[in-house]
Order: C-alpha cells, then structure tokens, then sequence
C-alpha cells in the first residue's frame, strides 16, 4: 500500500513536471512572430494591410498562423510607393516544441525571417525649364 501510494506521488510529480515545462514554452516561447522591416534609405512610413505601423527599421510582430502572408506598404517623400508582402515562412523551434505536446501551437510553427530589406525607388526630379532670357535692345 505504502509503495503504490510512493508510485503514484512519483507519476503525478512528473505530470506536473511536464505542466510546467509546456506552460513556460508556451508562455516565454510564444506564438508570436516577429521580424525587422528595413528600408534604403531608412524613415520610410511602414503600413500593413493599410495600417500605419510605423517607420523603417521597425520591428514587427503578430500571432497570425502558419503560411499567413501581409500586404506591406512603404512611403517616403521624394521616392515611389513601394507595394511588396511579407510571409511566415521560416520554421520555428518553440512552436514545434509545443506542438509536440499539445497539437495546436503547430499552427504557428512557421514564422517571419529575421529581416525584410527594401530599397526605395527615387522619383526623377522634374525638369526645370528655363525661362527664355529677353532680348537685349541696343
């Protein structure tokens, strides 16, 4: 009786080991993705699916599932708009991890690059005409 009762504190010791390992995966690994969005030249207004998020070089995050892509937008004055999308493409461990565990953080098992760079266009500058010069009467 003594050693059931020993066996069965000793599984449900490991039970709650295994609680509190997924829980601190899950909590400080996240499901979040994030990534750095850079531009040349930088202080360009940064915009996903037409929210203003800030300016480049800007950290980005969000928990949207596997394969997810976003529309970005760069603007800056002086250049052209620049129109491009961003992916959850790269693999990432924390998830995997818990997925293991439990199935459904599998959906955030893939996850932004580290870093997007893009390099603005400048407009062309217009032509300046030049005024004839009056003529001179002598």
């Amino acid at each position: 009786m003594i050693l059931s009762t020993l066996k069965q504190m000793k599984r449900n010791r490991l039970i709650g080991f295994f609680i509190y390992i997924f829980c601190f995966i899950f909590i400080f690994m996240g499901c979040a993705s994030s990534t750095t969005i850079k531009s040349r030249p930088e202080g360009a207004e940064a915009f996903i699916d037409n929210v203003r998020i800030g300016v480049t070089p800007i950290q980005y995050s969000d928990t949207a599932i596997a394969g997810s892509t976003k529309q970005l937008r760069l603007k800056k004055e002086g250049y052209r708009s620049f129109d491009s999308v961003i992916r959850k493409s790269e693999f990432q461990v924390g998830p995997c991890i818990g997925g293991v565990f439990v199935l459904f953080p599998f959906i955030w098992i893939l996850g932004y690059p580290e870093a997007y760079e893009f390099e603005l266009e400048k407009l062309p500058e217009p032509e300046k005409k030049s005024l004839p010069e009056p003529e001179k009467k002598s």
